[in-house]
């Protein structure tokens, strides 16, 4: 998952929502997979629904939300502190 969070910090950047294909392909984590890590770190909060469903990518999250629980999880303070 650690590998993905400089994609999300690019979306952030260009004010963009993350899809849940993008993370796959960037974390090389199946859908199952990246489900039980998404479970992992947002822990008892539970995964947030997703912002929108696109016809294309599919699912979408919010990349803001998203990279921060993710930082947090994998200890990359980097992206948490600004």
């Amino acid at each position: 998952m650690r590998m993905t969070l400089p994609m999300i910090d690019r979306n952030i950047r260009c004010r963009a929502n993350t899809s849940r294909q993008s993370l796959m392909k960037a974390s090389g984590l199946n859908d199952n997979q990246l489900q039980a890590a998404l479970k992992m770190a947002y822990g008892e909060k539970g995964v947030p629904a997703p912002v929108y469903r696109s016809p294309t990518v599919g699912k979408m999250y919010d990349s803001e939300s998203l990279l921060l629980t993710l930082a947090k999880w994998c200890g990359m303070w980097s992206y948490v502190i600004d």
